[in-house]
């Protein structure tokens, strides 16, 4: 059975996650494994295969399905959770919950909760705790590694992603351009005065500046396009399937988006955040970093014009 990747950031989404084919198993027989042991070998060996825990769940439902009615697991340390799609967080009439605690001599990995169509037996309580208890750590381990992958490739304080995955994802784009000749664009940004911000109010309106902004220009982007905090005060925007004129069009609505929505200080002050832009289209005869160098001087060019303008 092979793992399908998927994010720990939204557990909620059900259309996200793939549930293994239950093609020919029948579900809930209604009595145990005999060999348990050629049992809990196979659901470790799919547990070595699997990068998040997601994968881990669906490959337990698959195997525990065969012997009990169950409709779904939920797996939960501290804050965070996975669970699998259909899963319901409240016993009623089609669903009875039981929750395992996941221990380790002293160590605790969590609760597993079990949704299932009638209340299992004790015998059938103990056999699901044993197995749950073999994939324990496994669970953690999967959810820690999806986790420090997930902040390697996430900017701290906005949430957006970093230079990192910028650096992949404008490789990836230009070479997307080079095959199907579907023109994309860059946008660069950078916020205009937020040294005079930091300097005037302190670093902790500045980060208010910088989180203002990239809310906004999440907002204003489409599903299909991606943003990223660059470093400091620049951001960027991949804007694929878009010309020149579109990303002109971006850009007059991230600016109006910052006419709207003032930055407002505890003391009743209105601080405007303003940018400047660079914009370039993808093109054949060049690589990524020379789609980067023309949109970066497009954006040194227009905060040069900023600046005068302002003085």
């Amino acid at each position: 059975m092979a793992a399908y990747r998927t994010t720990i950031r939204d557990t909620s989404d059900t259309t996200s996650y793939r549930l293994p084919s239950m093609v020919g198993v029948a579900k809930g027989r209604g009595h145990l494994p005999e060999e348990t042991g050629a049992f809990h070998i196979d659901l470790m060996l799919a547990a070595q295969r699997c990068m998040d825990p997601l994968s881990l769940l669906n490959e337990l439902y698959e195997r525990v399905s065969q012997y009990l009615p169950i409709e779904g697991f939920l797996w939960r340390q501290e804050h965070d959770e996975v669970s699998t799609p259909f899963f319901q967080r409240e016993s009623n009439g089609q669903c009875v919950l039981h929750n395992l605690e996941l221990n380790q001599a002293d160590v605790r990995l969590g609760r597993l909760a079990v949704c299932a169509e009638r209340s299992l037996s004790e015998e059938e309580s103990a056999w699901m705790l044993r197995v749950a208890q073999s994939i324990a750590f496994a669970l953690r381990n999967t959810f820690l590694f999806q986790k420090a992958l997930f902040e390697a490739n996430q900017d701290p304080l906005t949430g957006l992603k970093n230079r990192r995955v910028f650096d992949t994802e404008i490789a990836r784009e230009q070479a997307r351009f080079v095959r199907y000749n579907i023109k994309s664009s860059l946008v660069v940004m950078d916020l205009n005065g937020l040294k005079s911000i930091n300097d005037t109010w302190g670093h902790d309106v500045g980060d208010r500046a910088i989180r203002l902004f990239s809310n906004g220009l999440q907002q204003v982007l489409r599903d299909t396009d991606q943003a990223f905090r660059f470093g400091g005060d620049e951001f960027c925007a991949i804007l694929p399937a878009t010309n020149l004129y579109g990303a002109k069009k971006m850009a007059e609505r991230m600016a109006a988006w910052l006419d709207a929505h003032e930055l407002k200080l505890p003391s009743g002050e209105l601080i405007n955040v303003r940018t400047s832009f660079g914009l370039a289209e993808a093109e054949k005869d060049s690589d990524e970093k020379e789609w980067f160098r023309r949109a970066d001087q497009s954006l040194y060019h227009n905060k040069h014009q900023y600046k005068q303008t302002a003085a």
